[in-house]
């Protein structure tokens, strides 16, 4: 439904669309009566909080402080989830979203929201977290921003060929499995946006009898990989054509089939794929490894790690342990403030990767090795005292390795998050084995989304 909205600036025009449960229960249970409420609070998706008849009611498209009718589409229990048919009074944050495809496409939930504002009920996410759970930060860090369109320099796309033939790509519609084609992305680097406006025409080429799923497009300092993933490989003849036909010229291609577990590189080149974490440390990256989306923020990210670390004076050995260290992205840089740090991940090709980045960048204090990192047991093979242990995990967090880590008694620990809440959990080990929270702060490492990425020091 497309609505205009009277704001105090400007007539803007604001898209909004409904989340379909999945949940069978909640089937039939919608309420096709229009309500008025007064918005409260933002979850941490971004939905709206209203109490429409006094009971809870989570409403896409609405903004703290604003005056919405509405309709609930899903009733449960404890709670509504409901979508904005009307905005009667608007938010003096609410702006007009700048893609046209939002938010249908379900890559961004926060475009109707100034960037400024944004960023601050992310921090105010993470503080009433930290504040729930008993923590609260002696310092609150500054949060890390940068520019807000142009971010993104990796992104995974659906593709789908439709029942006439031509090729759809474009992230998931919110709450479905359905495929929203996209022509423009607004937060993707350059050259990222022509290349996805320019996959359809490439791709429908690709012969029918392969079915793609979906591709990859990564932005390197150096050089740009498009990464295909389909039930086959081409022929040497196809593969001919799809390269003669490629949508940037000096594009690198990669392929992964379905019985794959990597990426292949199909087209003859040998350049690795290359991004600066500093201004003397360059990481190699592939296509379907793990890198930090927002190259900037990252940047800004390991220098404000680097502020945070206290080493020991001169003369004494100085060891960092970094946990979940991907490809290196903390450790290498950590190697310049330590006499020795040791990497620690769960995937043995990351590994490979972190240790051929310290022989390209000449580091010789960072050493890689292999452990299951849900469980505390393998570490046991780290001998010595440890001055700072750093972990960077996935969303559902460090549980396994939290009791280990607190029986290190190390000086500091970094904990990098992008799920705030399992944050807070683990946290809650170290504060009761005595540490205290020094210092917190989120980075706005997903603008236009309510992904919150947070940073968290605590010392003994």
């Amino acid at each position: 439904m497309l609505e205009y909205v009277k704001h105090s600036k400007a007539i803007i025009p604001i898209c909004y669309h409904r989340r379909l449960s999945t949940d069978p229960q909640d089937a039939g249970m919608a309420n096709d009566t229009p309500l008025i409420c007064e918005i409260v609070d933002l979850i941490h998706d971004g939905r709206g909080v209203g109490r429409p008849d006094g009971k809870t009611c989570f409403i896409d498209g609405a903004l703290p402080g604003e005056t919405v009718e509405l309709r609930r589409h899903n009733q449960k229990r404890n709670y509504d989830e409901a979508h904005v048919l009307n905005i009667i009074t608007a938010s003096a944050s609410r702006i007009a979203p700048q893609c046209k495809h939002f938010p249908r496409c379900g890559g961004c939930t926060l475009q109707h929201l100034d960037h400024g504002a944004q960023i601050a009920f992310k921090q105010q996410q993470l503080l009433d977290s930290l504040e729930r759970a008993g923590l609260q930060p002696e310092i609150v860090l500054p949060a890390l921003s940068a520019p807000q369109w142009g971010y993104r320099r990796r992104a995974r796309l659906a593709v789908q060929r439709a029942k006439d033939g031509q090729i759809m790509v474009g992230f998931r519609n919110a709450g479905s499995r359905r495929i929203e084609p996209i022509s423009q992305c607004a937060v993707l680097a350059q050259p990222l946006p022509d290349i996805v406006a320019a996959l359809p025409g490439w791709m429908v080429n690709f012969p029918t009898g392969i079915r793609l799923s979906e591709v990859e497009l990564l932005r390197a300092d150096n050089a740009v990989a498009i990464a295909v993933e389909a039930s086959r490989a081409p022929s040497a003849a196809e593969l001919q054509r799809m390269l003669a036909e490629l949508p940037l010229n000096d594009a690198q291609l990669w392929w992964k089939t379905e019985k794959q577990t990597a990426f292949v590189r199909l087209d003859g080149g040998d350049q690795p794929l290359t991004t600066a974490l500093t201004d003397a440390i360059q990481l190699q990256v592939e296509p379907g490894q793990f890198v930090q989306i927002n190259g900037e923020i990252n940047r800004q990210m390991i220098d404000q790690v680097l502020d945070l670390v206290r080493t020991k004076e001169s003369g004494t050995s100085a060891v960092a342990v970094d946990l979940f260290c991907g490809a290196g992205n903390f450790s290498l840089p950590l190697a310049g403030q330590f006499d020795r740090v040791i990497g620690i991940e769960g995937l043995a090709d990351l590994v490979d990767t972190a240790q051929d980045n310290a022989r390209r960048n000449a580091i010789s204090n960072a050493e890689f090795m292999v452990s299951d990192l849900s469980s505390w047991a393998g570490m046991r093979k780290i001998k010595g005292n440890i001055d700072l242990v750093l972990l960077d995990p996935p969303r559902n967090g460090a549980a396994g390795v939290m009791p280990w880590i607190a029986k290190t008694k190390a000086a500091q620990v970094i904990y990098i998050s992008c799920h705030p809440s399992t944050m807070v959990r683990d946290l809650k080990v170290l504060a009761e084995a005595g540490y205290k929270m020094t210092a917190a702060g989120v980075m706005d490492m997903f603008p236009h989304t309510a992904h919150i990425e947070a940073i968290a020091l605590l010392e003994k």
